[in-house]
């Protein structure tokens, strides 16, 4: 047997932080050469960082990445490791690449061919694709390249590589490479790594290879999200999975698997063969022999990963799909803001406006989530320290049922709360805004709501300089989507963690946190119908829609693209409850505000991304901000629904 021991490490990085990166990278090198570890991979551009944007044409990136490459390797003694970073070649070209590191040495870099630019990603903004064959940068060869390590071969692919139909590991098999690596920046949404791992599963088995593959872990700049993770994968399955959405800076995953089985089902398989054959003429990949010793993993580490009857399959806990999903998307959110406050190194707590609704619950339970989490949660006893609460009602409209659902929801969560009101601000606003307007009388019903919630922006925007906190907006993906928010008002400050959720999706989480955490005060805040609480007796739903409405055609008409009398088709069937001409009013009503409101989405603060839909115009959603949709519109009016 040639029991080879893999490793997977996911990392928590940050954009440009070389030393850190570094640091966090050598630890786990370090922690898997304890463990005996052969081969290691780490994650996508793992010393620069991955998100970053533009950042990468300062010359200094790519030459403090290959610094810190260098000294990286000297950690890299016994066990071989890939690491991420940029890499420059003839000043005019910036490729992704990863590096073999062993025995002290830079044995050569392999260079990533695919580059996505849908959804979040541009990465041919900035980048080169590899087209094939094997150059030279840094002394080093670079491009396709299968390393000969004392083990077996191995090779890399990187992130897109892998879900292309023309990945690069087929050629890189046929070369010989019984190893395939891939170091990825995969952002995380509910559920995805199902289908990472369906692929994986599917790569090992179709190659007939081990196939390792690491993610990035966390927020490494502010919009994305990384959800860590990484498989080790035989022809046979899956050896070994790594925890998810750790709130540790780094997690270490290990295997052992036995390189003769490979050889053992290639040499059985007589299509892999004839495959290895036609492809193995390219003349791409390159072998780069990388000289040293092996001594087999253990034997009883390799039998301890076998299951208990090779016959009969174990038995398994069947997964309640719409739990994992809040499970997965609340621990998300709670990472991203944990990384965000962390990594920003200025903030001393986190600030909520609690109104009692459902919006700012859910910010301040992911608020107190976060703070249990910092410093890889060995600080969770002083969360209270890190978390503040205060409700601001304005006594004209403000009602006690959100006042007793703000302060028994803070209460509970052990949250400092305070109450201060707007009452003489809003009032010393709108006399000033009746001298402008030359008379109160002229004051309009819309700027007379507006004007209560810029002054508790700007209140809470003061109290946040002044405690050096990060202040919390509250404001979600569906009113993001039709511009029921007040521009300098409740969606101003630091960070917007909730802006890429469904006032829906919101609902439905609050529900299962509370059931799943015991928090009863929870279910005060779901039974007050969602308000502004800007006018008497208002009532969110009556200004816009039912939110499960506006939420089907969000989804139809953001995510796949639909016309909007298709999307007014879709309602009818979906929703049989209303008249078919209300649907058709909706519709139209949704298309406007949508269309028209794209320029306050321009300007709403950092947004953490985690749902394939998303609507922020620099991730993932490029939109006009002028623009017609009367021709739509117009068609609307006339659709019938044959």
């Amino acid at each position: 047997m040639r029991l080879v021991r893999i490793g997977t490490a996911a990392v928590s990085l940050k954009v440009g932080d070389f030393k850190g990166n570094g640091a966090r990278l050598r630890e786990a090198i370090e922690a898997a050469q304890g463990d005996g570890v052969h081969l290691l991979v780490t994650p996508e551009l793992s010393l620069s960082g991955y998100s970053l944007e533009d950042r990468i044409w300062w010359p200094d990136i790519a030459r403090r990445s290959w610094d810190a490459l260098e000294d990286l390797a000297s950690a890299c003694n016994e066990t071989a490791t890939f690491v991420g970073l940029p890499i420059q070649a003839d000043r005019a070209f910036m490729y992704n690449a990863v590096a073999l590191l062993y025995g002290g040495r830079i044995h050569g870099l392999i260079l990533k061919k695919f580059l996505p630019t849908y959804s979040i990603f541009y990465e041919g903004r900035n980048w080169t694709p590899w087209r094939e064959g094997v150059t030279e940068i840094n002394g080093v060869p670079a491009g396709d390249i299968v390393f000969d390590l004392p083990f077996g071969k191995v090779s890399a692919e990187i992130c897109e590589d892998m879900w292309s139909a023309h990945s690069p590991a087929f050629a890189r098999v046929a070369a010989g490479a019984e190893i395939i690596c891939n170091s990825s920046a995969s952002p995380f949404t509910p559920r995805k790594n199902k289908h990472r791992r369906r692929l994986i599963v599917g790569a090992a088995s179709s190659l007939a290879c081990v196939y390792a593959y690491t993610n990035v872990l966390g927020c490494d700049n502010s919009r994305l999200v990384f959800d860590g993770g990484g498989f080790i994968a035989t022809p046979e399955g899956i050896a070994a999975e790594a925890p998810l959405l750790s709130t540790k800076y780094w997690t270490l995953t290990t295997a052992v698997v036995d390189l003769d089985d490979v050889s053992r089902v290639r040499a059985e398989n007589s299509t892999w063969r004839q495959n290895a054959l036609a492809k193995n003429g390219d003349g791409q990949n390159q072998i780069v022999t990388a000289h040293g010793t092996y001594t087999p993993a253990p034997v009883g580490d390799f039998v301890a990963q076998m299951p208990e009857s090779f016959y009969v399959p174990e038995p398994t806990v069947p997964v309640n799909e719409a739990d994992a999903y809040f499970d997965e998307l609340f621990t998300a959110l709670s990472l991203g803001l944990r990384d965000y406050f962390e990594k920003a190194g200025v903030f001393r707590k986190y600030l909520v406006a609690l109104s009692g609704g459902r919006d700012s619950a859910l910010c301040l339970l992911l608020a107190v989530n976060a703070a249990k989490a910092l410093n890889e949660g060995k600080d969770v006893a002083q969360y209270t320290e890190r978390v503040a609460a205060v409700y601001l009602p304005n006594k004209a409209y403000s009602t006690s049922d959100t006042h007793d659902a703000a302060r028994a929801l803070a209460e509970e969560l052990g949250v400092p709360f305070k109450v201060v009101s707007i009452e003489e601000e809003a009032d010393i606003a709108l006399r000033k805004a009746g001298e402008l307007a030359d008379g109160i009388e002229n004051v309009t019903p819309l700027a007379k709501q507006n004007l209560q919630a810029r002054v508790r922006g700007n209140m809470m925007l003061n109290w946040a300089n002044s405690a050096q906190s990060l202040l919390l907006v509250t404001s979600n993906l569906s009113e993001a989507a039709v511009g029921y928010t007040t521009t300098g008002g409740d969606n101003q400050g630091g960070y917007s963690p909730i802006a890429n959720v469904p006032k829906t999706l919101i609902s439905l989480l609050l529900e299962y946190i509370a059931r799943r955490d015991g928090i009863m005060s929870l279910q005060r805040v779901l039974d007050i119908p969602p308000s502004a609480e800007l006018a008497p007796d208002q009532k969110d739903e009556a200004d816009l829609m039912p939110y499960v409405v506006l939420d089907d055609l969000l989804f139809l008409f953001g995510r796949r693209r639909m016309a909007l009398p298709d999307c007014w088709r879709v309602l009818v069937h979906r929703h049989p409850e209303h008249d078919i001409e209300t649907l058709r009013a909706w519709t139209a009503k949704f298309g406007k505000l949508f269309a028209y409101n794209q320029w306050k989405r321009e300007q709403l603060p950092v947004t953490m991304k985690v749902l394939d839909l998303d609507l922020d115009p620099k991730t993932g959603f490029r939109f006009p901000v002028l623009q017609s949709i009367d021709a739509e519109l117009e068609e609307l009016t006339t659709a019938t629904l044959a």
